[in-house]
């Protein structure tokens, strides 16, 4: 490995390390995060804002961000089938884990990533890959969890309403008024730190419970996503930078979100937990390798 491979890995990994260590330090010095209510806000607001803002604003063709969000609806459909054969054959409870074994962190860790590694164009598309992520895990995880769907809870999401809007200026070039433009910015760009510093904050948080299981089904849920993305850039006959961003991001450690969605319905949520943390731990560790893949395979 050359010396611009090492220098570009450090300015990648740095800042977002560090940013999740302030995280971290901040749970466990004043305990001062709420977590709950900040999650809600990026959920409802930066999220929206920042899908909005980055697809209106980037110069990708809307056909390579359809692809990005093809490419995440194959890895989503990969991960479950994976996820759900490999949690058949080792006799573990489906409700419980298959929304941790199949649903990246591709926004607090994914997408601060490949705005690193790949810059605004590495940003709109793991947006555009983001956005169904997050569809899948609101609305179609609960479901599955809680075994009941409710078409409302679909309607009602910012998210749904952001990128009908964005798509509706994309395809009519109509321009976006500029007060709207500079509020969705502003707003959009409080996304990528605080999410950062909420995987600080859950680290800090979310304790440990069966760490036999927990370390067997994280190792697993690497190799699942790693497997889904690799798979998925060969059906898709991904290159460039649209590869290594959905390596990056399906090879992404459980999400934080899966813990929230066990805890609402009651589905051994400290269980949840340490698969989370032991996820996101064991995906830290390997990721100078994941991270030097992804470059690899975009080019640069």
């Amino acid at each position: 490995m050359d010396l611009n491979i090492i220098t570009a890995l450090f300015e990648v990994l740095t800042p977002i390390l560090l940013i999740v260590l302030i995280g971290y330090w901040l749970q466990k010095s004043t305990g001062m995060i709420d977590t709950a209510s900040t999650s809600r806000l990026i959920m409802l607001v930066g999220t929206p804002a920042l899908v909005f803002s980055t697809l209106t604003t980037t110069q990708l063709p809307t056909q390579t961000l359809l692809n990005m969000s093809l490419g995440a609806a194959c890895v989503c459909t990969l991960a479950i089938s994976f996820a759900f054969l490999a949690l058949k054959l080792l006799g573990h409870p489906i409700r419980t884990y298959l929304p941790a074994m199949t649903m990246p962190n591709s926004g607090n860790l994914g997408l601060p990533l490949v705005l690193l590694a790949f810059g605004d164009d590495g940003l709109a598309q793991g947006v555009a890959f983001y956005f169904v992520i997050a569809i899948v895990q609101y609305v179609l995880m609960p479901i599955i969890v809680a075994g009941a769907f409710s078409i409302m809870k679909v309607v009602k999401e910012p998210l749904i309403w952001a990128v009908g809007a964005s798509m509706f200026f994309r395809f009519t070039d109509a321009a976006v008024p500029q007060f709207i433009d500079d509020t969705t910015k502003i707003l959009g760009g409080m996304m990528i730190p605080v999410m950062l510093i909420l995987l600080g904050v859950a680290i800090a948080q979310l304790g440990f419970k069966d760490l036999k299981t927990a370390s067997q089904l994280a190792l697993g849920r690497l190799v699942i996503g790693v497997g889904a993305g690799l798979a998925t850039i060969s059906l898709l006959g991904s290159s460039g930078v649209e590869a290594g961003t959905i390596f990056l991001l399906a090879a992404m450690p459980s999400a934080v979100v899966t813990y929230v969605i066990a805890a609402r319905f009651d589905q051994e949520p400290q269980k949840v937990a340490g698969l989370v943390v032991v996820s996101t731990l064991l995906t830290l560790i390997c990721l100078p390798v994941l991270l030097w893949t992804a470059l690899w395979m975009s080019g640069g």
